[in-house]
């Protein structure tokens, strides 16, 4: 593609903080990835990486302050945009990398996300008597895993949304629904400030209830 002269972006997504190298991999012109998830950051913060000729022509929708100032610096200045968790990103991923270290907390978050898949996948079998094992998501990414629902919970997107708003109101966690091919699953991840009772409180007090919904 780059050898007939196409650009290259490169979506990012979560992966800041989740993979250790991130901007590693095959020669790109643009990256774009969030920092709000795993890296901790705001709500809505980002960030673009553009390198090579291209980047002098990247300017702002709307031009401000650095209008005339080469990039990056006329992004800078965007009239009221409030830059607070930009800010605060460093801060946000030097605190992680202070109090754990990074290779450290992605051990620990990919351990006990292994950890709440086995105890919240044993306990919808235990209530559906079959088990399905390990959801195969092709790619895994470690931090994150999948859980199968009992067959009537969150078999399309929004029944997954009006499942986890429900949830939220009646059971009290925040927890993530998703579905595929009509089947509705359970997102798992975990951080550092998660813990193994989060998970075995999911089990023992949400997924009987979930059980009864799905009747």
């Amino acid at each position: 593609t780059r050898r007939r002269g196409v650009p290259l972006l490169v979506d990012g997504a979560h992966a800041p903080g989740l993979i250790a190298a991130p901007l590693d991999g095959e020669p790109y012109d643009f990256w774009v990835g969030n920092l709000h998830k795993w890296g901790c950051a705001p709500r809505g913060t980002a960030a673009l990486v553009a390198r090579g000729p291209l980047r002098d022509g990247l300017y702002p929708l709307i031009d401000s302050w650095g209008a005339e100032e080469p990039y990056p610096a006329r992004f800078d200045q965007q009239g009221t945009l409030d830059a607070t968790g930009h800010l605060a990103a460093a801060t946000a991923l030097d605190f992680i990398g202070g109090t754990w270290g990074w290779p450290a907390a992605r051990r620990y978050m990919d351990d006990l996300a292994g950890y709440a898949e086995r105890v919240i996948g044993a306990a919808f079998a235990e209530l559906t008597g079959t088990d399905d094992g390990p959801v195969d998501v092709g790619m895994p990414v470690p931090g994150m895993r999948l859980v199968r629902l009992p067959d009537g919970l969150a078999d399309s997107r929004i029944a997954a949304d009006a499942l986890r708003d429900r949830a939220a109101r009646e059971l009290g966690v925040e927890a993530a629904f998703t579905s595929f091919g009509r089947l509705g699953y359970l997102r798992l991840s975990a951080h550092v400030y998660n813990t193994a009772e989060d998970y075995e409180y999911f089990a023992e007090r949400c997924v009987p209830v979930l059980g009864d919904w799905a009747r």
